[in-house]
């Protein structure tokens, strides 16, 4: 790994593989949909969609071409705390790939009749999310446990927030988070290193006139859970049912007694939720638990799509397993295959260049410590009390939130109602 800051204050990193045929060129932006207060909500994605509309040099129509003459693949995406554009190539038109993106990102130039298009289209991107009831439970569920946070409900936004962005608005965001100092480039893959940093000196990425403050993320205000079911009405056959708890946030040592906790509950096809669920009782076809460890906040979710009469069924199950796992300590073969199961996809995972890039990018921005090693070292010290006491702290069945999604929009049966909230 090479590194060098630019004397614009751009970061640029590069992996280079020699055997590699191809170039995954990648910029991370340290903003995303958690940084949007002051400004109408879903901006950053909206505004990466606007990066492909057109530069101060290049149309739209002519960047697709650049994209397809060498061959390569163009994309973004939007994350709660970063946004990543990135551009594969062959292994010798990266270049051609640098100075696109590159252009992209620093000289877009968000045209009027191109904001009111893509409105339409990122609108249409939120119906299809709120219509598939997989997604929109769980967008409800991470909206109500970040009540405290209007700004964090959705990277998409809703369709008002979307149709009162102005390009005005788009300007201001894109000064005030797209500035070299807050961006790297991650370059993994075949890459000359010195020959990049000389690339990009080349192309004069513009500086602010004085530096703007970086904007730090507030730490996720938590709010009271107690049971509670959400009940929302839609017209679809399952019963859809979304639980969720606060959890470690990416700093918290607990998260490594946490992945196993999570794993062995719901995280694979011999976890105990699926192996209950799905295979003694035949209840459901997909049933599921995970930890979501991330910068200024930690989530607890799992899901269960059942029959409508056996959702109060599925429900005591995964109530009963929460409860297991802070009285009764893993027994050294399940803690074994646990931490097998979790080190072998993590460093599989880490041959791909997407991963490497990713894992560069969130070292520098966030200073992660997201080192192969470390993480398979930690998990392999993991102990079965150290699981008991993260069940301890944090899967408390009396703090955690419930979205149900049904015909009906309220409990199936008398036995589901427990505490009820409210419909939707």
């Amino acid at each position: 790994m090479e590194k060098t800051v630019l004397s614009n204050g751009l970061t640029v990193i590069t992996d280079h593989n020699e055997k590699a045929v191809s170039t995954l060129i990648c910029y991370w932006v340290k903003a995303g949909g958690h940084y949007e207060t002051g400004y109408p909500y879903g901006i950053a994605h909206f505004l990466e969609h606007m990066m492909f509309k057109g530069t101060t040099t290049r149309t739209k129509e002519r960047m697709n071409e650049l994209v397809e003459e060498c061959g390569g693949r163009r994309n973004a995406a939007t994350g709660n705390d970063r946004t990543k554009y990135f551009i594969y190539t062959p292994y010798d038109e990266w270049k051609q790939g640098v100075e696109l993106l590159t252009d992209m990102v620093f000289r877009s130039t968000f045209p009027e009749d191109e904001i009111a298009k893509e409105k339409n289209v990122v609108i249409e991107e939120i119906k299809r999310a709120e219509d598939y009831p997989r997604e929109y439970g769980k967008r409800e569920l991470l909206r109500m446990l970040s009540g405290m946070h209007p700004e964090r409900a959705s990277r998409l936004g809703t369709e008002a927030t979307v149709s009162s962005i102005t390009r005005s608005d788009l300007l201001r965001f894109h000064h005030q988070f797209y500035q070299p100092d807050n961006i790297a480039l991650v370059v993994t893959g075949h890459i000359d290193h010195s020959a990049l940093v000389q690339v990009l000196e080349s192309l004069s990425i513009p500086k602010p006139s004085e530096p703007i403050p970086p904007v730090i993320l507030e730490k996720l205000r938590l709010c009271p859970l107690d049971g509670r079911t959400i009940y929302i009405a839609k017209d679809i056959r399952q019963t859809q049912l979304h639980w969720g708890m606060y959890g470690p946030d990416i700093e918290s040592e607990d998260k490594y007694a946490g992945f196993i906790a999570l794993h062995v509950l719901g995280g694979g096809s011999a976890s105990r939720l699926r192996k209950r669920i799905r295979g003694d009782r035949g209840l459901a076809y997909d049933v599921g638990a995970s930890l979501s460890p991330r910068i200024s906040e930690g989530f607890i979710t799992g899901y269960v799509g059942t029959n409508p009469q056996r959702t109060a069924e599925a429900r005591s199950i995964i109530l009963e397993e929460l409860n297991r796992l802070k009285v009764e300590p893993l027994q050294d073969d399940e803690l074994s295959r646990a931490k097998k199961s979790i080190t072998g996809r993590y460093l599989i995972a880490e041959d791909y260049p997407e991963a490497i890039n990713a894992r560069l990018a969130s070292k520098h921005l966030y200073q992660e410590e997201v080192d192969p090693d470390s993480f398979v070292t930690r998990i392999r010290a993991v102990q079965a009390d150290d699981v008991l006491n993260f069940a301890e702290t944090y899967l408390n069945t009396d703090k955690m939130l419930f979205v149900q999604i049904n015909r009906e929009g309220h409990a199936d049966s008398a036995a589901d109602a427990g505490k009820e909230g409210r419909s939707a």
